[in-house]
């Protein structure tokens, strides 16, 4: 019926014809209703749902065609060729930074660049030169950010085009999950235009709506979706990303705990939400088994300790009640703390008492927790520390001097938990 409607209002007769009349379609939206955000909101919702592809079933030759070949269908389609050739806000104003622009009309930028991105991917493969021009309307972005920054500069041309450029950016590295292709991107943001993301992070850290676009565009960076993050063994980018990630943490860190107390209604938006977006990225940087962390202690690079001892500032600025209160802090918070018991205990025994205690409460209290991302983590985090706490209590009856030597930390936790005993009773 619905074919037949099409048939007879549209004039419809193919399948060919029903891609075209779609992607021509959701071009006029973008185009001339870029004001209109129920409109555009729904078109780009509809151009990305077309660009995951779905098996396409055509009533007129009684043929199911497969995904892929959906999007190699779609790529050919004129409407599609233009996007990707033409997204400026020339052609789609959706993606202007005028003064009219509220900060959230940028929101839909990210889903447009990821529909946009995996369409681009159907065809790419290594062609670097194709990636280069795709990206060219953002290199032009980010020269001319750099051109503001080096001048006595407008800071809410600045800081509108940077928050475009990090929502932008985050809907692209979300769609590209091969090594290839990350790789690509890794090379055209590393190292200049991530220097301009991390000085954006030093002026309007009070400004979450510039903030929490950057911050999570470096949390997606961090994901090593389907082993994009697998570079080569003589590239060095694995590392050169997690100390790029460490800087930014650290700079929020900084900045954010200077601002002291904040009324309840300030204290989520303006420090707790970027806290729960930097425990995000840490632990998907930790646990995405690209970087090996032992290397920056054997060449005294101090990038990872700086970034853990950040992670205990902002930990200790919050309080037991706003972990579990906020749900994004807690499930940020707790698979990060169960990859540190995981593979770092040296690192959690190394802590003074107090940040222990309050580590191993936060521990007790979450298990009771409803939501079961929050309990399963705590559960395997209390595993992992009475499981490290056993074995070193099972080497405490060899003499040799090699188990000896090897159980410091081991030592350090066993002679805490003698001082504190309730802490494992409360348990």
């Amino acid at each position: 019926q619905v074919y037949a409607r099409m048939s007879e209002v549209l004039g419809i007769t193919d399948d060919s014809h029903v891609l075209e009349t779609f992607t021509t379609k959701i071009v006029t939206n973008l185009k001339y209703r870029g004001r209109c955000e129920p409109v555009i909101s729904r078109t780009l919702q509809f151009l990305n749902d077309l660009s995951v592809g779905y098996p396409f079933y055509c009533i007129w030759h009684n043929i199911l065609f497969e995904k892929n070949n959906l999007l190699k269908r779609l790529v050919k389609m004129e409407a599609v060729k233009f996007m990707l050739q033409n997204h400026t806000s020339k052609h789609f104003p959706f993606l202007g930074i005028g003064d009219n622009y509220s900060l959230s009309d940028l929101r839909c930028r990210t889903v447009f660049y990821t529909a946009l991105t995996r369409l681009l991917m159907v065809d790419l493969g290594e062609d670097e030169d194709e990636f280069e021009n795709f990206m060219l309307p953002l290199t032009v972005s980010f020269e001319n950010v750099t051109q503001i920054f080096n001048s006595s500069f407008d800071q809410e041309e600045a800081k509108r085009m940077l928050i475009g450029l990090a929502r932008d950016l985050r809907g692209i590295a979300f769609a590209l999950n091969t090594k290839t292709s990350y790789t690509m991107l890794f090379d055209w943001i590393y190292p200049a235009y991530i220097s301009v993301l991390q000085r954006a992070i030093e002026l309007w850290y009070r400004e979450p709506a510039c903030t929490t676009p950057i911050l999570k565009l470096m949390a997606e960076f961090m994901q090593n979706r389907s082993q994009r993050l697998n570079f080569d063994v003589s590239s060095p980018n694995g590392i050169l990303l997690f100390r790029e990630a460490s800087k930014m943490i650290c700079t929020y860190s900084n900045q954010i705990l200077s601002l002291g107390t904040l009324s309840k209604d300030q204290v989520y938006p303006l420090k707790l939400k970027g806290i729960s977006i930097c425990y995000s990225a840490l632990k998907s940087a930790l646990c995405g088994n690209y970087v090996s962390f032992g290397v920056f202690k054997l060449y005294g690079d101090n990038h990872f300790d700086n970034v853990l001892q950040a992670f205990v500032k902002m930990l200790l600025s919050v309080s037991h009640s706003d972990l579990l209160q906020y749900r994004k802090l807690s499930q940020s918070y707790y698979p990060l703390l169960e990859c540190l018991t995981q593979d770092h205990m040296s690192f959690i025994t190394s802590l003074e008492p107090h940040i222990l205690i309050y580590i191993l409460t936060s521990i007790s209290e979450g298990l009771t927790a409803v939501d079961t991302i929050v309990s399963s983590s705590c559960c395997a985090s209390l595993d992992y520390v009475v499981t490290y706490l056993f074995k070193h209590l099972a080497k405490e009856g060899k003499k040799t001097l090699r188990c000896r030597d090897i159980s410091q930390d081991g030592q350090r936790l066993l002679h805490f938990m003698q001082q504190n005993p309730e802490v494992l009773q409360q348990v």
